[in-house]
């Protein structure tokens, strides 16, 4: 039989994230995940917020699928957003993403789909090998139009202000940024995107580590799955989301970032 000690040790246990909120993207809403409904950010159990809110006294979600960093900023002006990181203890945010890797992904992908050569070769009956490299290099060439759009500047500067307001509107409150991931270092045919990414994301991943304070903690998520891309995101079927045993990684590394001192 359980003891006062011991249920009030397993209470305190699993309420040791205290009032969690997490804001974001469409990897903060867990999409792509078994059970995911689109606009139910509690839908996927095997979200990182799902995982985390199990041990929080109280857990809110408002990631919003496709939301890029500035239209995060304007949310928090008021409302919904400014109420809930108010009361949170701790704040897990989740962006950066669709403002870079949505559209070198979307560029990549119609260059993929609509470049069938290695396909049709296959096919006739006429492959070699050095369409690979034709191939990736018209993936690069993509990727590299695509990136050139893409201010990481303005990006990392969002995402300051963003911990800036939440940190004004509660100054008591916790906050953690994930880093964001390079997907396409999981897909041998995209691996020339990847070496795009990677340079870009150097300056993004670089810029959100420098907002590290007393009050924003990292969880670098970038160096956590690299080199495991293809196990632990859906993009050999061409989604660049986490998929169950990313969203484990990332939850194990909030939680480390979180209950550091």
């Amino acid at each position: 039989m359980l003891n006062l000690f011991t249920v009030a040790a397993v209470v305190s246990a699993v309420s040791s994230l205290g009032n969690l909120t997490v804001i974001g993207d469409s990897i903060a809403s867990g999409y792509g995940l078994p059970g995911y409904v689109s606009g139910d950010d509690y839908s996927a159990p095997g979200s990182f917020g799902s995982i985390l809110g199990g041990e929080s006294e109280d857990y809110r979600n408002l990631a919003v699928d496709g939301r890029k960093s500035g239209e995060l900023l304007a949310a928090l002006a008021g409302g919904e957003m400014a109420d809930a990181v108010s009361a949170a203890d701790n704040v897990v945010i989740s962006i950066g993403g669709n403002d870079f890797l949505k559209p070198l992904f979307s560029a990549v992908k119609t260059k993929a789909i609509t470049d069938t050569t290695i396909i049709q070769a296959i096919l006739d009956g006429t492959f070699k090998a050095e369409m690979i490299s034709e191939y990736t290099n018209r993936i690069m060439t993509a990727a590299l139009s695509a990136g050139e759009n893409v201010d990481t500047a303005a990006i990392v500067d969002n995402i300051r202000q963003i911990t800036e307001r939440i940190h004004e509107l509660n100054p008591e409150a916790k906050i953690v940024l994930l880093t964001v991931y390079n997907p396409f270092n999981g897909n041998v045919l995209l691996s020339a995107a990847g070496r795009v990414a990677d340079e870009k994301l150097a300056e993004l991943n670089g810029g959100i580590k420098g907002l590290e304070s007393d009050y924003v903690a990292i969880a670098d998520i970038y160096e956590t799955f690299r080199g495991k891309e293809a196990q632990t995101t859906n993009i050999n079927k061409l989604d660049i989301h986490p998929n169950s045993e990313g969203h484990i990684i990332i939850g194990s590394e909030v939680k480390k970032a979180l209950l550091k001192s």
